[in-house]
């Protein structure tokens, strides 16, 4: 199986369903989206791509991980995965540089659900919320996500050797589209400016890939394909998130 980076999201069917999609869809399947034969395409699958969580099964979606090169990750692996995995790469992009101290502050912007209309188009309506739920949400998410944390440099510590890493870990992992990212590595990079960033506070809305992948998901919820009841309820309830990070180098 060739690799297919582009295809953000990845369904598993039974071999005939994956060769006859096309003539049983209404509508033409999202271009980020593959279907693959669970009899023919599983092991190439597996040998190819690093797999979070478990190997495929008919009905099984894949997400294309978004900061890791040729990663994807099982449909059950939870939405604090994602976040996390976002979460720890502004933190080891700030250690990196020198970072003395990182804090971050979280906030929940809004809560949606994901409507699938009958011509296939994907829209989000606004779930109002009480205020409790809306406390307790934001709460469960501070909870397992906000730090606080300090760091202390060792002598081996060598600020432009990591600089240099860190922006081949940018181009690797396309990942050109985090400015706020690139914007603090330049921040840190002396060798040009002759002038070095000591502290930054960054915003990010730290759930945006994982809302546009369940968007892009979507397409797969047609009758006409095999999907679980746990990959379904994942549309229940779409959480916007933003974050303030700071750093003092």
């Amino acid at each position: 199986m060739k690799k297919e980076q582009n295809n953000k999201i990845i369904i598993f069917q039974e071999d005939e369903k994956a060769l006859n999609y096309r003539y049983k869809l209404e509508n033409p399947l999202n271009n980020n989206v593959a279907v693959k034969s669970i009899d023919y395409d599983k092991d190439d699958f597996i040998n190819e791509f690093k797999i979070v969580g478990d190997p495929p099964s008919v009905g099984t979606v894949y997400y294309l991980h978004p900061y890791q090169k040729d990663t994807y990750i099982h449909q059950d692996t939870d939405e604090h995965y994602y976040l996390r995995e976002k979460l720890n790469l502004y933190r080891r992009f700030g250690s990196k540089l020198g970072a003395k101290s990182i804090q971050t502050t979280l906030k929940l912007t809004k809560s949606e659900k994901i409507e699938i209309e009958s011509d296939g188009k994907v829209t989000f309506k606004v779930v109002k919320t009480d205020v409790n739920v809306k406390n307790q949400i934001e709460s469960n998410y501070r909870n397992s996500l906000e730090i606080k944390e300090e760091y202390q440099q060792q002598e081996n510590f060598d600020l432009f050797k990591n600089i240099d890493e860190l922006k081949t870990i940018i181009k690797e992992n396309n990942l050109g589209y985090e400015t706020e990212l690139i914007e603090l590595i330049e921040g840190r990079d002396s060798r040009n400016s002759g002038t070095s960033l000591i502290s930054r506070e960054v915003k990010s809305e730290i759930s945006s890939e994982y809302n546009k992948l369940l968007e892009i998901s979507a397409d797969v919820t047609a009758p006409t394909f095999s999907i679980s009841t746990n990959f379904k309820n994942r549309f229940e309830s779409v959480n916007t998130l933003s974050i303030e990070i700071k750093y003092e180098f």
